[in-house]
């Protein structure tokens, strides 16, 4: 028996275990709350909570690295109907497209970016803000940025409008920087 027949002879043990324990009714919730994620698609939908996201990127990922299969899902997201406005499509895409980056093993697609709110410019147009929290440290830098970068590729693909920064900021911004 090699290593990973192991692991999942024992993993359905412990599943079995857990079952009976909730069973008895001891807890508040008669189900073990984690379900078994095979791969990448799977945890992905587990962590998400969306039906349907793991066949998604399945049908995308075949060659394509994580940076590439991100940026391929918050393309169909956000061109899908069926995942609701353009604020839900947006938080959605980026959601998926960092827990792809980050594997589906930390919480930073799902706690630490709370959402996107559409802002106004002075002049009228709108732009996309994506809302961080302190749990997107976890996603580690690389990933964080990309963040933006998939938000902002999902807002083009929307056709929300870009931040349009006032000269005070970009004054600020060069002063801090020196």
């Amino acid at each position: 028996m090699d290593y990973f027949d192991i692991l999942n002879k024992e993993f359905k043990k412990a599943q079995e275990v857990a079952d009976m324990a909730r069973k008895k009714g001891y807890d508040v919730d008669t189900n073990v709350e984690i379900t078994p994620a095979p791969d990448l698609p799977a945890r992905v939908e587990g962590i998400i909570g969306v039906k349907g996201i793991a066949d998604m990127i399945r049908n995308e990922s075949e060659g394509k690295s994580r940076e590439v299969l991100a940026f391929s899902i918050v393309k169909n997201i956000c061109n899908d109907d069926k995942f609701g406005s353009i604020e839900q499509k947006l938080a959605l895409s980026v959601k998926v497209g960092l827990a792809i980056l980050t594997e589906g093993i930390v919480v930073a697609p799902t706690e630490g970016i709370q959402g996107i709110a559409l802002h106004k410019n002075p002049d009228g147009t709108e732009y996309a803000a994506v809302l961080y929290a302190g749990p997107i440290r976890g996603a580690g830098g690389t990933s964080a940025a990309l963040s933006v970068a998939l938000a902002d590729y999902g807002r083009r693909l929307l056709n929300i409008g870009a931040y349009k920064p006032q000269q005070n900021e970009i004054e600020r911004y060069i002063e801090e920087i020196q």
